[in-house]
């Protein structure tokens, strides 16, 4: 994966010290730069009595203490955009700071959480799911209203798997490793035990019992998931909603969620926190989700919509915005933007923590090298891809127009808008058949191997099945 090149390249004189202003001259050492005589009043030029003491111009003690400030104030920018991309200490030392919660550590972990989420209110979020296993067949009025029954059926018969969620402050910055450094704060009962920066909540999870598609649970234990450990160790899923509900994370409007493709990621945490099934009405799921979630960007809605109308915030690309654009213009998933933004992974990929870090900091630089720095809310906040059908006109993959087309299931087509329900003039259709493919949220990943069904919901009949075809292959509980 390429990296991010360092600014300064380091010189073939590694081995010696850095340069320093006080060390030569400070102690009366000969001053190699001084003048031979009183040169332009310059009496022994930058020596003892010139250069930080007492000096005047470039010699003077303000000019030498700006110079270190400024000198301070780069490296810790530097620092910054480092911890940002994936470069802020050791993989590994980044990759212990993915904590894994289980049901023996949601209550510390969780209070936690409600300590830093005032001071860390932006949260990228991301899921793992067993898959999809079913599809509805039957008249639908809109195309929304289609994608949306896929999504609501196959949310109510299966369990999220995994959540991963990161914290982020309003310039980017994660939580420090070290909690004294936050004043104010409860620290863990072991005092030297490292803060997270993201946290993969582990839900109770069987194989046994439990629906999900072969080939997705297959995709995710090759990833590096250990069912097993889910089913003995796993997070009850009705005490995480209840927490999760009174935690501060969710109903604020300044606490700010980001997501990418997320139409299914959502709708699996309004199940966790509303304990019941989806509405069997879009509308009413909406509301759920503002309820819920009143702050949400979408990384890929605001990509696609870069990519179609060549504005952000109402203003004309950049010749470097472009670019980006174009490079992406037949690649539509997560990793594919980290790549071209050279944003370093933390942690395996199809794993809800590291996907869930690698969101945010892809964010974060899509906010800089695409929109300028800023991100106009009225237009881009609270909207989410994933749902119905307000994607362009013609098939295609990647991000752009040809994006996410009308007939492509595996990709759930188009983006759910919340608060401006706009583009359903399509006419209803159903999306061709394709096998089923891994399990997380639709579009990070190879365009090609994702598929979404669902029950009609009164609207048409289901009946899980065989191999590939209309309903997908999957495998239900045992029950003998």
């Amino acid at each position: 994966m390429p990296h991010r090149a360092p600014q300064h390249q380091a010189s073939n004189s590694s081995g010696l010290p850095p340069p320093t202003f006080n060390h030569a001259f400070s102690q009366g050492n000969n001053n190699p730069f001084a003048p031979t005589g009183n040169v332009n009043g310059l009496a022994g030029g930058f020596g003892p009595g010139g250069f930080g003491n007492g000096g005047t111009g470039l010699a003077s003690r303000e000019a030498v203490e700006g110079f270190n400030y400024g000198a301070q104030l780069q490296q810790q920018s530097q620092n910054k955009a480092q911890m940002r991309r994936g470069k802020g200490g050791s993989k590994g030392q980044q990759e212990m700071r993915i904590r894994d919660v289980w049901a023996s550590n949601l209550k510390e972990e969780m209070d936690l959480l409600e300590q830093l989420v005032d001071r860390y209110p932006y949260i990228s979020m991301d899921t793992e799911f067993p898959g999809i296993v079913a599809r509805p067949m039957g008249r639908f009025t809109t195309k929304a209203d289609y994608h949306y029954q896929c999504l609501r059926c196959n949310v109510d018969l299966l369990k999220v798997i995994q959540l991963g969620i990161s914290l982020f402050d309003e310039e980017g910055n994660s939580p420090p490793a070290n909690l004294a450094e936050m004043a104010g704060l409860s620290t863990y009962t072991n005092s030297i035990k490292t803060c997270p920066t993201t946290w993969q909540f582990n839900f109770q999870f069987s194989l046994e019992e439990d629906m999900y598609n072969d080939g997705s649970i297959t995709f995710l234990q090759e990833a590096g998931i250990d069912l097993k450990r889910f089913e003995t160790e796993g997070i009850d899923p009705e005490k995480f909603g209840s927490r999760l509900i009174t935690s501060g994370l969710a109903h604020f409007e300044d606490v700010r969620w980001i997501s990418f493709h997320s139409g299914y990621d959502f709708a699996y945490v309004v199940k966790l926190m509303n304990r019941n099934e989806l509405p069997e009405d879009e509308t009413e799921y909406r509301k759920l989700m503002k309820i819920y979630f009143p702050s949400i960007f979408d990384i890929k809605y605001m990509i696609q919509h870069a990519q179609r109308n060549q504005t952000v915030n109402e203003q004309p690309l950049t010749p470097a915005a472009t670019n980006h654009l174009n490079n992406l213009s037949q690649k539509g998933g997560l990793q594919h933007l980290a790549d071209e933004l050279h944003v370093r992974r933390v942690g395996n990929a199809h794993s809800a923590g590291s996907d869930a870090l690698l969101t945010g900091k892809v964010f974060w630089e899509v906010k800089d090298k695409i929109f300028g720095g800023v991100v106009d809310e009225a237009k881009y906040l609270g909207q989410v891809w994933g749902l119905n059908a307000a994607g362009p006109a013609q098939g295609g993959s990647g991000f752009g127009p040809g994006a996410d087309g009308p007939s492509s299931t595996p990709n759930l087509n188009g983006a759910t808008i919340y608060n401006n329900p706009l583009n359903q003039q399509n006419t209803p259709s159903t999306p061709a058949s394709s096998h089923t493919g891994p399990a997380s949220t639709p579009g990070q990943q190879n365009q090609q191997n994702r598929d979404s069904s669902g029950n009609g919901g009164g609207i048409g009949s289901w009946t899980p099945g065989g191999g590939g075809g209309v309903f997908g292959a999957f495998r239900g509980a045992s029950r003998s």
